[in-house]
């Protein structure tokens, strides 16, 4: 209850008892499945594929008090499936499923999906930490209650409102004013003492004081409407605030439904943390804060329970050179039960062969997880240029001895926004190494084949991976829990192995 005895009450804030429902503890741990571009940040810089609830709640056994900025841009309860848009060869677009914005028991169940997650972002905040709440005017008003009682009155700094640019189609058709903005909430966790770098714009061309003298500041300070008055409105190209939902050309487009534009998270980030704090996205979508994040030079962890989101921005953080972890939740112990090797294998291509690189990793005794993480089809440096999933039509693991006829899961266009981002187990029980070939087809009609081998020790962990040729008989490359593997002639080389 806030200090003034207003209350914000909706089904299940309250136990039998009357007493605050506790935040839920699942006791899983965050587990590094991949590690790409290099060592990140020691404890930072990482991915993780998971609901945001128990991610949270892991994120404390190492963060409690750490994090120095947090923005998120939770769904607003529209009751609406969202899609993500995928641009396939020949200009053809396919749209996949992303996330829904539903919620059992409609704004109560909304309000109860969120408290907990805004209780576990107050706890993760540091000393002079900022947060940020993105929403629409539907669900303003209730969050606002929410994060006054949350984090008292007191801390709430600045209602900003967004512009979000100009009026053109069928909403301008609604018998009322129309709606252009959306809200976002800046609260911090002592309101004593926080992180702020005010941010300025250049003066207009002509402007004057009002006694007709020149300005001596060395810009306008911002308030708190965005992309409304003369100087927000005179910026162009990348650092317009305009959305780029209403840009039809604008190169920051992922095809994610909801993606907000880099401009309006580098004056967020900006603002709210200094080179080298940690910043955190707990409904990352495509990845937007965590880019701008990384091309700051802020450490960044950032979460999302679609696989589709997760597929994005890691895309985008490779695109950057950005080193991360990509992550995901294990129950306590488990995976230090059954750790084993994780070997990351990569065929260069070179206009003759498709690229691609492939992840292995030990989950369980006998028994191995493998993503596609990406590829680029035999088509010359264009394509492979394009080193991404969208050029997969199918990709399969086949006994070797019947390359082709798929043994296991198949995943389909785009499939590696699947389930764990499109692993598969790869089972094993009682073999000591076992073969097996993957298979991919591409959607310009080509089809290619990789012969991998598996170790196993006596007790089922996987301690090797042994990468041969493509449509080949024989191995060249040999990765171990112990070692390297070398690059050979054909160019499969072991990028890293590694205990788990």
């Amino acid at each position: 209850m806030g200090g003034d005895g207003v209350e914000l009450l909706w089904p299940g804030k309250y136990g039998a008892a009357g007493e605050r429902a506790p935040l839920p503890s699942t006791g899983e741990v965050i587990a590094v499945d991949l590690r790409l571009g290099g060592p990140p940040a020691v404890g930072a810089d990482r991915l993780i594929l998971a609901d945001n609830l128990a991610a949270s709640d892991a994120l404390l056994a190492a963060w409690r008090g750490s994090v120095d900025l947090i923005y998120i841009d939770p769904p607003f309860g529209t009751g609406q499936k969202f899609s993500r848009t995928i641009a396939l060869a020949g200009g053809e677009e396919l749209r996949a499923p992303a996330f829904e914005d539903r919620w059992a028991g409609g704004l109560g169940g909304y309000l109860a999906m969120l408290d907990p997650r805004l209780r576990l972002c107050h706890a993760l905040l540091a000393a002079r930490g900022s947060l940020y709440v993105h929403v629409d005017p539907i669900v303003a008003h209730p969050v606002k209650l929410l994060l006054d009682e949350i984090f008292g009155a007191g801390c709430f700094q600045r209602e900003i409102v967004w512009r979000i640019g100009w009026l053109s189609g069928f909403k301008t058709r609604a018998r009322n004013w129309i709606r252009n903005h959306d809200t976002i909430f800046f609260y911090t966790r002592d309101p004593g003492r926080f992180t702020f770098n005010k941010q300025l714009l250049p003066y207009p061309p002509g402007y004057v004081r009002r006694d007709g003298s020149p300005p001596k500041g060395l810009g306008a300070p911002i308030d708190d409407v965005w992309n409304a008055g003369p100087g927000d409105l005179a910026l162009r190209g990348r650092e317009s605030l305009d959305s780029i939902q209403i840009k039809s050309f604008s190169r920051e487009k992922t095809g994610w439904a909801t993606q907000k534009n880099e401009s309006l998270l580098r004056r967020i980030i900006g603002a709210s943390s200094n080179p080298g704090d940690l910043v955190a996205d707990l409904f990352c979508g495509s990845g937007t804060t965590l880019a701008v994040a990384a091309a700051m030079g802020r450490r960044f962890v950032g979460c999302d329970r679609s696989a589709a989101a997760i597929h994005v921005a890691r895309g985008r953080l490779r695109g950057l050179g950005a080193a991360f972890e990509l992550c995901s939740l294990r129950p306590g112990g488990e995976a230090a039960a059954h750790a084993g090797a994780r070997a990351t294998v990569e065929a260069a291509g070179d206009g003759a062969r498709p690229s691609l690189v492939v992840q292995w990793r030990g989950d369980e005794p006998w028994a191995a997880a493998v993503e596609l993480v990406r590829y680029a089809p035999k088509a010359g440096a264009e394509a492979a240029a394009a080193l991404a999933l969208e050029w997969v039509d199918t990709w399969a693991l086949c006994p070797d001895a019947q390359p082709l006829t798929p043994a296991l899961e198949v995943s389909r266009r785009a499939g590696a926004v699947l389930a764990r981002v499109g692993s598969v187990k790869v089972a094993a029980t009682g073999a000591t190494e076992v073969a097996w070939v993957l298979w991919v087809v591409d959607v310009l009609g080509g089809e290619s084949r990789w012969r991998y081998r598996l170790r196993f020790s006596s007790e089922g962990a996987l301690v090797g991976v042994q990468a041969g040729d493509e449509d080949g008989p024989e191995d060249r490359s040999m990765a171990s829990a112990e070692g390297r593997g070398a690059v050979d002639e054909d160019g499969l080389k072991d990028r890293s192995v590694e205990r788990a």
